[in-house]
């Protein structure tokens, strides 16, 4: 495969340590040229209960309410299962 030669290449030139720390800032660098990808990663996490409306919200880097605009939009159903603690911890860190 060809994009292999080219990462085995950044590998022993040392650019990167390893394959894992080269594909990380590859994946981070893909998200922040579409950031349309971590919105829908952050749909599909939500939507299959595997992460918050909170955490949905910060993984697709947008406010609770843009967040929650885009679900409704397709129709998903918005579920707040935060605790008190966890709502209080959120608030600290945005008004900190």
């Amino acid at each position: 495969m060809y994009p292999n030669k080219e990462i085995n290449s950044i590998i022993r030139l040392k650019l990167y340590k390893d394959r894992k720390s080269l594909v990380k800032d590859a994946f981070r660098a893909l998200l922040e040229l579409k950031p349309s990808l971590r919105i829908e990663a952050a749909i599909d996490l939500y939507r299959k209960k595997e992460i918050t409306l909170w955490s949905a919200a910060e993984m697709a880097g947008m406010n609770m309410e843009g967040f929650k605009d885009i679900l409704v939009g397709r129709g998903i159903g918005i579920e707040i299962s935060s605790s008190k603690e966890e709502s209080e911890r959120r608030l600290k860190r945005v008004f900190s």
